[in-house]
């Protein structure tokens, strides 16, 4: 009698067998569905950087668009204050937004 035949025949031994068959394959399941949850988080982290990187790249392009427009213009004090405010306001809410991203 060959050890798999004296394994398989004994009935004790097949049901622990069987039942670690049963938690290797629960195992198995669990690996692919926390694979499939890290490649979502993934994704998801991919996308919010090229939402940022897009948020960055639109805020420049906007004072860059403004900066243009106003070549050679000199604004009151006034006004030249309330640009340089909404722009530093527009910088603080993207660094709010990346320190929670990297949170």
């Amino acid at each position: 009698m060959g050890l798999i035949n004296w394994l398989t025949g004994n009935g004790a031994i097949q049901k622990q067998l069987d039942r670690m068959e049963l938690l290797l394959i629960s195992i198995l399941k669990k690996e692919i569905e926390i694979m499939a949850t890290l490649d979502d988080v993934l994704a998801k982290v991919t996308e919010e950087s090229g939402d940022i990187d897009s948020l960055l790249a639109l805020m420049a392009g906007i004072k860059q668009q403004l900066a243009d427009a106003l070549a050679g213009v000199t604004l009151p004090p006034a006004v030249q204050e309330k640009v340089d405010a909404v722009f530093a306001g527009v910088e603080a809410n993207v660094n709010k937004v990346v320190a929670a991203i990297q949170a």
